[in-house]
């Protein structure tokens, strides 16, 4: 029997928000959807309304013409609703079974059966008694879909599924995921990745300020098409130009080493690598295989060895990230609400967090908040954050404005050399187009930048030179034009290319 699943009339209000507009929509088993849309588009809410995290304000949901009232995540399973999301709901410590049974009432030997029937069916090969810790990004999320299979699901959702997976690790869930569909299992895949939905779906909606805007066939769309349907607006193309390399060398790592006692950090051993002026260095790698570690001592949170790190040929390596700001160095980290940003405070505040000797910020240890909110307006303005309330709480900007407001607060101050990470994490298309040029405009400027990211489309698109970090170690550094995304996967997974 095929699975019908539809929404009628949805709607979800939040103060001054209205995050879902009496959106209707209607899915069948045997096809895989996409639901895309820009942050705070509205599609987060909808799934987590499906998924019995939050009430509607208005509408109705129908399973097999059956109404759904879905009070809780509980309801959602009880119905044969599964969703994963895009960051795992897993305990680090405990072994894969021990997470796998931890919600079940089932007796071990019940669930234990179940599971290895699943891994069976599907050729998932993971050690069930080691700690999830030991698992690698893809299967961690092999045990999340396990977890939800394990109760026979009609509908899964997929949130974001792709953002931590190798090449090899995504074509691997998209074969997974389309043995699903043929199964009568009924998809519904939320990403920002468009060439992932042109690939995988056979049906797509797009959402828009709250609002369904548009559902079509994916024979019917191109990439184009759908980004512009995302904004509401014709996206520019972005393409770096290839230009003459500069010789001079800016920044110079040599024989970079970290030991940490800690077991839940990765190791560095023998980083070396430069950056001339003008160019993009890309480091990709799987999550967790050192990326963190390496930002941490770029930027100075982790003191190293004086002369492992020099920036213009002066060694830099046992300065503070506010020392390192006075030689012209700009960081934006990976986790922008926890290392770059404080949620509860204001706009302007946050930009103060950044104070360097040239802002006239304090003057005598007084805080001069009128240069500070000037200065705030000019990167509002300069980075089209969409706001100019210097005075509205950093915790009610978008993702995407959020990580203008960060880049643009390090860029203001012209600096030489921007150490990013993961800069477009989560971000919608619109936001990741700017993103992305404001990193080509700061190599036309001659100033150079260092892209740490886990998207490797990104990364070729944006780097000069890329290289892979892999249990703490780098590969060597390349030209970008001399490598594919095949080959960044090989050496991702820990494999060599000729």
């Amino acid at each position: 029997m095929k699975t019908n699943l539809k929404l009628s009339n949805i709607s979800k209000i939040y103060p001054g928000c209205i995050a879902n507009d009496n959106v209707s929509l209607e899915f069948e088993s045997g096809k895989i959807y996409a639901l895309l849309g820009e942050n705070g588009a509205g599609k987060s809410t909808l799934v987590k309304i499906l998924s019995g995290v939050v009430l509607p304000d208005k509408g109705e949901i129908f399973l097999n013409n059956k109404f759904l009232k879905l009070n809780s995540p509980i309801d959602a399973k009880k119905n044969k609703i599964g969703m994963v999301f895009q960051h795992f709901n897993l305990f680090e410590t405990l072994s894969v079974f021990e997470n796998l049974i931890i919600d079940s009432n089932e007796s071990r030997e019940s669930i234990r059966k179940k599971i290895n029937l699943i891994m069976e069916k599907y050729n998932f090969s993971i050690d069930l008694e080691i700690p999830v810790l030991n698992l690698s990004a893809g299967e961690k999320q092999k045990v999340e879909i396990i977890r939800c299979l394990i109760r026979n699901p009609d509908v899964l959702i997929m949130d974001e599924p792709t953002s931590v997976l190798t090449e090899q690790e995504t074509i691997e869930l998209f074969s997974s995921l389309k043995q699903f569909s043929s199964e009568g299992i009924l998809i519904i895949y939320i990403t920002h990745k468009l060439k992932e939905v042109m690939s995988l779906c056979d049906e797509v909606a797009v959402m828009r300020k709250g609002q369904l805007v548009s559902v079509s066939k994916i024979a019917d769309e191109k990439i184009e098409t759908l980004a512009n349907k995302m904004v509401g607006q014709n996206l520019k193309t972005i393409k770096k130009i290839s230009k003459e390399k500069s010789s001079e060398q800016l920044i110079k790592i040599s024989n970079l080493n970290f030991r940490s006692e800690d077991p839940f950090e990765t190791n560095l051993e023998n980083i070396n690598f430069e950056v001339n002026r003008g160019e993009c260095l890309g480091i990709a790698g799987i999550s967790g295989n050192g990326q963190s570690e390496l930002f941490q001592i770029l930027s100075g949170e982790i003191i190293s060895e004086n002369n492992s790190i020099k920036l213009n040929n002066s060694p830099i390596g046992n300065l503070n990230p506010q020392q390192r700001r006075e030689f012209l160095m700009a960081f934006s980290p990976e986790d922008r609400m926890a290392q770059a940003a404080i949620p509860q405070m204001k706009i302007f505040e946050n930009v103060a967090l950044n104070n360097f000797k040239s802002s006239n910020f304090f003057n005598k240890g007084l805080i001069n908040e009128r240069k500070i909110k000037e200065h705030t307006k000019k990167i509002l303005s300069d980075f089209s954050v969409n706001t100019n309330n210097v005075e509205l709480k950093s915790q009610f900007l978008s993702g995407g404005n959020l990580q203008k407001l960060i880049i643009g607060r390090e860029l203001i101050t012209s600096p030489d050399l921007l150490i990013c990470f993961n800069p477009t994490w989560g971000l919608d298309v619109g936001a990741i187009n700017y993103i992305h040029q404001t990193l080509i405009k700061i190599n036309e400027q001659k100033k150079s930048v260092i892209l740490i990211s886990t998207d490797t489309d990104e990364l070729l698109k944006l780097s000069d030179k890329i290289c892979v970090i892999y249990k703490g170690k780098l590969s060597k550094i390349m030209n970008t034009e001399d490598v594919t995304a095949e080959k960044l996967g090989l050496l991702m997974g820990g494999g060599e290319i000729d």
